[in-house]
């Protein structure tokens, strides 16, 4: 009976030897499999390392020349900053003496205008005469035109004149209004009494033809007072009688109150004068 005890025994050992060293090289064989899958993990984790150190290597790069650029971008902001400035300050000195120069400027005009108008205090302008009748003196023509349009007893003496000549305008053809005749009158006094003849006996003729006969005033003072025009139309036709005094100021009488009203010029859109 002993034997075979130890038999059965020696069988199971047997079986388990066999058992765990068949269990040993399973575990064997899966930490083989696993060691090589952890080794292609491995070889995968180098591969991402150097993929993500490749590109952060291009992302510190660029992340340098942007850095670069923002430098030189922001030297660029601080040198325009610095040059606009000193543009304010220049814009600044230059608005301010803009501002002194139209006022001098006005002046100046202001001054050349009365000026041109007192070198014109002695002239008269003819308008209506055909080209040509002056022939070629046109003083001794217009020295007597006046006296046979306004009458020769009204003057003692001949009217004496400076000189005389036609607007500085190309000739007109023949179906156009002839150029205005402009003249200097040698005596200032004559000047006066001839514009109150020609609107005493207005309308004036010669050879069939009217005639008329105004100051000659500069452009600045002859556009103000032509800017009178629609409102004097409309104070006549309201009963009132208009007048205006140099340089361009509208004298009304109204109900035998006479008033001086410049600002009605600007009833018409303009600055009064």
């Amino acid at each position: 009976m002993g034997p075979k005890r130890d038999d059965a025994h020696g069988s199971k050992s047997t079986a388990s030897s066999s058992s765990a060293s068949a269990s040993n090289d399973a575990i064997l064989a899966a930490v083989n499999k696993y060691g090589a899958d952890l080794a292609k993990v491995s070889l995968q984790m180098d591969d991402m390392k150097k993929s993500m150190e490749g590109r952060l290597d291009t992302i510190e790069a660029h992340l340098s020349t942007l850095q670069n650029d923002h430098g030189q971008a922001q030297q660029r902001l601080d040198g325009l900053e610095e040059a606009l400035s000193h543009t304010d300050v220049r814009i600044t000195a230059l608005e301010t003496t803009c501002a002194e120069l139209q006022v001098a400027n006005g002046q100046l005009k202001a001054k050349i205008n009365d000026l041109e108008g007192r070198s014109r205090r002695q002239n008269i302008r003819i308008v209506g005469i055909r080209e040509g009748e002056e022939k070629a003196n046109p003083t001794d023509f217009v020295a007597r035109l006046i006296p046979e349009l306004l009458g020769p007893a009204n003057f003692s003496k001949p009217v004496k004149i400076d000189r005389a000549h036609r607007s500085l305008k190309p000739k007109p053809r023949d179906s156009e209004p002839p150029r205005t005749i402009i003249i200097k009158v040698h005596n200032d006094r004559d000047v006066p009494k001839i514009l109150r003849l020609s609107r005493q006996q207005a309308p004036l003729h010669y050879q069939g033809r009217k005639v008329f006969i105004f100051p000659d005033y500069t452009a600045d003072v002859s556009s103000q007072r032509q800017a009178f025009s629609n409102v004097r139309k409309k104070l006549i036709d309201a009963g009132a009688k208009c007048s205006l005094r140099f340089p361009a100021k509208l004298q009304v009488v109204y109900n035998s109150e006479v008033k001086c009203l410049p600002h009605l010029q600007m009833l018409n859109g303009l600055p009064p004068p």
